[in-house]
């Protein structure tokens, strides 16, 4: 037994013989090995977690912005009060975006998605530049299919909400050149010129189809559609037919642009898909 730097009498060294023991025997149960390895990787979870979420900080540059933006908006110099409210707003406002990405609604929210998808195509695809008329004759020429004028066909129609009893009678006397009662539709009686999109849209693919191959000038029917029961009398049909490209020269620019646009971001997808996994 020895004597300490105090006077005294040290522990002999065999009596810490035990301790050491446990405790190498402790270092070297796996339990202990997981233990370490958790609490480093937690600790290195959470520096990283404060590195990817910094702090929110409410500098003097966007209260100098926010405040000049503030008096421009009002026309007078912001007051003590103005100037907490500005901050408090800004921290609110701050505070709750970063819980809205927290709570992944960015990959939820239908309309957010929306949004954010499209301020990304913007800054992909830019604002494209003014086309030359060179390059807008090019695309007509190139997409002669897409300006196109549909058929369009003009007709009349008495409308009745249930089918008719009497309606090969009424359809004799509407070809006699009498005049028979209706139902009101919410149209009227005449359609001038309307594409076959529109009648379709109103009253259906299959009276599209039997206006089709109904012959000028007589009445036919009732024709069923999704809103009652129609006698028709076709007067004009109208091909689909080019449209000139000084008529449609507007629209022609649009899709130039739209089409200028659409290609720079599909581009900019294809690095897209080998920077995130894409399962096709």
């Amino acid at each position: 037994m020895g004597i300490d730097s105090d006077g005294a009498e040290a522990a002999p060294s065999h009596a810490w013989r035990p301790m050491r023991s446990r405790v190498g025997k402790a270092m070297r149960d796996p339990l202990f090995a997981f233990l370490v390895v958790g609490v480093a990787l937690f600790g290195g979870y959470q520096i990283i977690e404060r590195a990817q979420k910094p702090p929110v900080v409410f500098t003097p540059q966007v209260e100098q912005a926010m405040v000049e933006d503030y008096e421009m908006l009002v026309g007078r110099p912001a007051t003590a009060a103005d100037k907490a409210r500005i901050k408090r707003d800004y921290l609110a406002e701050e505070l709750l975006f970063r819980e809205a990405i927290n709570r992944n609604m960015h990959l939820t929210d239908g309309e957010t998605r929306k949004r954010l998808v499209d301020k990304v195509r913007y800054l992909i695809a830019g604002a494209p530049p003014e086309p030359t008329d060179e390059q807008l004759v090019n695309h007509y020429a190139d997409n002669l299919a897409q300006y196109r004028a549909e058929p369009r066909t003009s007709f009349t129609q008495v409308y009745r909400a249930q089918k008719p009893a009497d309606a090969a009678l009424l359809l004799a006397q509407l070809n006699a050149g009498e005049t028979i009662p209706g139902d009101d539709f919410w149209l009227g009686r005449a359609f001038p010129r309307y594409g076959d999109s529109m009648v379709r849209g109103i009253f259906g693919q299959p009276f599209v189809a039997t206006l089709k191959t109904a012959p000028d000038g007589r009445w036919f029917g009732p024709v069923q559609s999704p809103r009652g029961w129609h006698f028709v009398r076709k007067s004009e049909s109208i091909p689909a037919a080019m449209i000139p490209f000084p008529a449609i020269k507007d629209q022609v620019r649009q899709d130039y642009m739209i089409a200028h646009s659409e290609a720079a971001i599909d581009k900019a997808l294809a690095g897209l898909k080998e920077k995130y996994d894409v399962e096709e």
